[in-house]
């Protein structure tokens, strides 16, 4: 069993698996990155999903909407971190879903009327967005600021909308400001941002990069790149682009 989210989202296919008491690993290719969901004979008993694990993995699979799945049979789960049927982690999931908050790497975030009152009660990483956001702050600003991945970024902020402590002001997707970074192959930027640029503009396959000069590079997106734009080695020496130096990024449609 393998297929695309487009056609089969994740919560009808563990579903699926559940009511025909498979046992295995539902295993998921997205843009936030991978992530597994080991099934015995139909129930949930353990998930991992980039680097969390447990409850907060499963609920970060249900609530994809883009990407790739494929269930493994006969796969055993390395511990087990889960209790309780589906039906149950989907209820919770649905819930969550409802009050999400999307948040897009160009949105203006500021802070919320509460958010001096409980800034004793966050985390230190959504305590240290807070304090970075002063007037207000794009997520792609706050994760080049606070050298933080832009998904965690993104998905820390929406926590915080939800709470009121942060306002979100929807922009149109804009030119990126992008540090340059070796790769192995052609032009690679965070799939996260060209997914926010394809989103608003439509699908396009090449972006222009502005340095001392303006190059037009076919691109990729990739997880996990954040404010980084990836060279091979080539484009780098082709167009004399240098690691390290900030260029401007934007799609061309």
């Amino acid at each position: 069993m393998e297929g695309d989210f487009r056609l089969l989202g994740p919560m009808d296919g563990l579903q699926l698996l559940a009511q025909g008491g498979r046992t295995g690993v539902f295993v998921v290719e997205a843009q936030g990155g991978r992530g597994e969901v080991y099934l015995e004979g139909g129930r949930p008993v353990h998930a991992v999903f980039g680097e969390r694990v447990g409850r907060e993995a499963l609920l970060e699979v249900l609530a994809l909407k883009e990407g790739r799945f494929q269930f493994q049979r006969a796969v055993r789960p390395p511990l087990s971190s889960l209790e309780g049927p589906l039906e149950v982690h989907l209820l919770q999931a649905i819930r969550l879903l409802d009050e999400r908050v999307e948040v897009g790497p160009f949105d203006l975030v500021q802070p919320g009327s509460r958010a001096q009152a409980v800034q004793g009660t966050l985390d230190p990483v959504e305590l240290s967005l807070l304090l970075a956001l002063e007037s207000g702050q794009s997520p792609l600003d706050l994760a080049s600021r606070l050298a933080l991945p832009l998904g965690e970024v993104l998905r820390r902020l929406g926590h915080l909308a939800r709470l009121r402590l942060v306002e979100v002001f929807p922009r149109v997707p804009r030119t990126a400001r992008l540090r340059v970074a070796l790769g192995r192959q052609g032009a690679q930027v965070d799939a996260l941002l060209l997914s926010a640029w394809r989103e608003h503009y439509g699908l396009f396959q090449q972006v222009r990069v502005k340095a001392y000069k303006e190059v037009l590079l076919s691109v990729e997106g990739v997880g996990g790149l954040g404010v980084e734009i990836r060279l091979a080695p080539e484009l780098l020496l082709f167009h004399g682009l240098k690691v390290g130096e900030e260029v401007l990024v934007w799609p061309e449609v």
